[in-house]
């Protein structure tokens, strides 16, 4: 009762609107976006007494733009993107964000990104044959993700071994209010070296 007492409390602080931008979103402290995150992601998917202990990691962001069908001189709508380290490996660290904007408050993100078939020569690691997409899927996760705040892109990393020879890669563009997947790239070959192939986008 006491926790959804808490929750209850961040959320209605949320959506408290003054006249500034960042007012009319609610502008989260880093305290209060653990608490959602702990309210919205049950279970022990993320380190959660690691996160608290990196809470200055957290990054935040604000963002203005129209939707496609919008006059091009009307009203700019602000938004705010969220990131928070959640999951702690040897070489990879995986990061949840949240979108917040005046209507529709704060929600979690969820990325697409290609379902892989990757066909190995033989017993041979270092040699793919192919790399095929079965399809797409969505994960809540992204991993040695940054934000570049000049482009609007959201960027990953992901090493399957640690000298990192072996990876995936993604990139988010920020497009008509929401981040869209524009290119995925895939090394699969452990052979010592980096050679990644674009299996999405361009």
């Amino acid at each position: 009762m006491i926790r959804r007492s808490i929750v209850a409390a961040l959320l209605i602080g949320a959506a408290v609107t003054t006249t500034r931008a960042e007012d009319e979103i609610g502008l989260l402290s880093p305290p209060q976006l653990l608490e959602l995150a702990k309210a919205t992601y049950k279970g022990e998917i993320c380190w959660w007494d690691t996160v608290e202990a990196n809470i200055e990691d957290f990054g935040s962001w604000e963002l203005t733009f129209r939707y496609d069908y919008e006059a091009e001189d009307g009203p700019d709508r602000t938004a705010r993107l969220y990131q928070m380290p959640c999951s702690y490996g040897a070489y990879n660290v995986g990061s949840l964000f949240f979108f917040q904007t005046e209507f529709e408050g704060l929600v979690p993100l969820h990325f697409a990104q290609p379902e892989l078939h990757i066909e190995y020569d033989g017993d041979d690691d270092a040699v793919v044959k192919s790399i095929g997409v079965i399809g797409f899927q969505t994960t809540y996760s992204l991993v040695n993700a940054e934000f570049d705040e000049e482009t609007r892109t959201i960027r990953s990393f992901s090493k399957w071994r640690g000298i990192g020879d072996a990876s995936s890669s993604g990139t988010w563009n920020f497009i008509d209010g929401h981040f869209v997947l524009t290119r995925f790239d895939v090394d699969a070959s452990y052979d010592g070296e980096s050679t990644p192939q674009t299996i999405y986008g361009h």
